[in-house]
């Protein structure tokens, strides 16, 4: 009796634009070989190039697939709640695309990233478009605010993990979009709060010090394995074999650069807490600290959210503890303050504020408004306390 060999499954391609997307957010592209995708998809490497002729297509295409599946609810959408209702529900349902965004989209060629931010463009155009509609009081520069906001908010699960159902997590997601398109912005009048647009800095007298800055901004920026060691001594000033005279290793220096972050978390929160008489205070204290710090270390912040994986095992658990205790410490507030969230509900929501302050600062067109911080803040404090 002949036997027929076996049929390839009809949705094969989608299966491995799944299994990729997972493995480039979970460990990051320069750590996914070709072969660690077609183990998991239970075919040969060879195979896999019958579908796509590389990682870096591979990387495309799910970004391109992510962005196709949403671009299509919303053109789909009969209002802008069916829209936020869509955006949340695929969030939750391709929560690794925000990953691949922020973090791994700077690996593809540049050709590439530009078709990719021209998709996602058209994508926050169709929103705006819907939120202007609902929100005729405000002007387009501020629907934009309001829409980059809500955006970083539904991507915030990309980079954590929500003790809470898939259900309960698209529910605590609407609801804090819709809390930032109904909030109301601070009036656009007196002296600004914000600093607008960042100063250049003074350059560090210590040699070390304007390695930990050359090397933060760069990472920041470029990201780890696209930034050299040569690259950031040059920036600094400093020869290249020099800098082993500070750091052994280009890891060492993103620790340091990350640690200087976490060092920062820590005194706000001090601050917070010891000039605040109820919790209420020290969270709207610690909200505000946190957009300052942001503002002025966009970099910093920046590798702090994307860089942490590329840190060797130890370092890298040491960084993401530190993290994730003080976004603890912001849980114990908040559920002080609102007694009816768990804690897992609480953090959904903590994160999904980091996000938004994180992203918005980090979008060029909005990051020179003149009263940036102000607005953050009540955005921010709008999710975190409605209706206070």
């Amino acid at each position: 009796m002949s036997t027929r060999p076996a049929k390839r499954p009809a949705n094969r391609k989608a299966e491995i634009l799944r299994v990729a997307a997972a493995q480039f957010q979970e460990r990051g592209f320069h750590a996914v070989a070709l072969g660690d995708i077609a183990g998991a998809v239970g075919i040969s490497a060879p195979a896999l190039y019958r579908h796509f002729r590389g990682k870096h297509d591979l990387l495309a295409a799910a970004v391109a697939d992510g962005f196709a599946v949403m671009d299509a609810a919303v053109r789909d959408a009969e209002s802008l709640d069916a829209a936020v209702r869509a955006m949340a529900e695929l969030s939750v349902e391709r929560r690794e695309l925000g990953v691949l965004w922020q973090r791994e989209v700077r690996h593809l060629p540049e050709p590439v990233r530009a078709e990719m931010l021209q998709r996602f463009r058209g994508l926050a155009v169709r929103l705006q478009g819907l939120i202007s509609d609902r929100r005729g009081d405000l002007d387009a520069s501020d629907v934009s605010l309001l829409n980059w906001a809500m955006l970083a908010v539904l991507g915030s699960p990309s980079h954590s993990r929500a003790g809470v159902s898939d259900g309960r997590l698209v529910e605590l997601l609407e609801g804090a979009a819709r809390t930032l398109l109904a909030a109301r912005l601070p009036a656009h009048c007196g002296d600004p709060g914000g600093r607008g647009a960042a100063a250049l800095g003074v350059a560090s007298a210590s040699r070390r010090e304007s390695l930990v800055a050359a090397a933060t901004r760069l990472f920041g920026r470029q990201g780890f394995h696209e930034v050299g060691l040569g690259e950031i001594g040059a920036a600094a000033g400093i020869a290249g074999p020099s800098v082993y005279k500070h750091f052994a290793s280009k890891s060492d220096l993103l620790y340091a650069a990350l640690n200087r972050g976490a060092q920062a978390l820590q005194l706000a929160l001090a601050e917070a807490r010891t000039s605040s008489d109820t919790p209420e205070e020290a969270l709207t204290s610690l909200l505000r600290a946190y957009v300052g710090l942001v503002q002025t270390h966009k970099d910093l912040f920046m590798a702090l959210v994307t860089e942490v994986i590329h840190l060797p095992d130890e370092q890298r658990h040491d960084v993401r503890r530190t993290q994730h205790d003080h976004v603890m410490e912001w849980v114990r507030l908040l559920r002080a303050c609102r007694p009816e969230l768990s804690q897992a509900e609480a953090q959904v929501l903590v994160h999904a504020v980091l996000a938004m302050v994180n992203d918005v600062q980090r979008t060029r067109h909005l990051r020179s408004r003149p009263r940036l911080a102000d607005e953050l803040f009540e955005l921010g404090r709008a999710v975190l306390l409605p209706a206070r």
